[in-house]
């Protein structure tokens, strides 16, 4: 499905479901993720958690209905697991199939289970993990077939 672009804070939006992409290492430390990590503490928490029972593999997604800390409001946050390694030196981190394989997988969980039309996101990958976002872009309109992804540009 087509994105759809929206200028503003991800953060602030009116959809229910944030997606952003994480890295395997169970480490939030900057970017969207250090965001989520202080907003949303409960969802970082599980992320940990996963992290430490099982490992996060590339491709998968963990979703943690949870609270935001200074809103109050219920956010469900899904951390897709889209790339193995993490830094700041400008190389690709992001896993162009590890993409491809969670959005299928999020679109398939949402089409089944879930009365969302929309999810919310950030330009995932395309910041400190260093991918194209007009790559990850084509990934995300090609597996995201039954739910509109909204992506909000600062």
């Amino acid at each position: 499905m087509k994105i759809e672009y929206r200028k503003g804070n991800l953060f602030d939006t009116d959809i229910y479901t944030i997606i952003h992409g994480c890295n395997a290492q169970g480490v939030m430390g900057s970017g969207v993720a250090k965001i989520v990590r202080e907003q949303f503490p409960y969802a970082y928490d599980e992320y940990v958690e996963r992290h430490s029972d099982t490992g996060l593999i590339l491709g998968d997604f963990i979703c943690v209905p949870a609270t935001n800390v200074i809103t109050k409001e219920q956010k469900m946050i899904v951390h897709a697991i889209t790339q193995n390694l993490f830094g700041k030196d400008g190389e690709r981190y992001v896993s162009y199939d590890a993409v491809a394989e969670a959005m299928r997988k999020i679109n398939r969980q949402w089409k089944t289970h879930s009365r969302e039309t929309q999810v919310a996101m950030p330009q995932i990958g395309a910041g400190l993990g260093g991918g194209d976002w007009r790559v990850i872009e084509a990934i995300i309109e090609s597996e995201m077939t039954d739910i509109q992804p909204v992506v909000y540009i600062l």
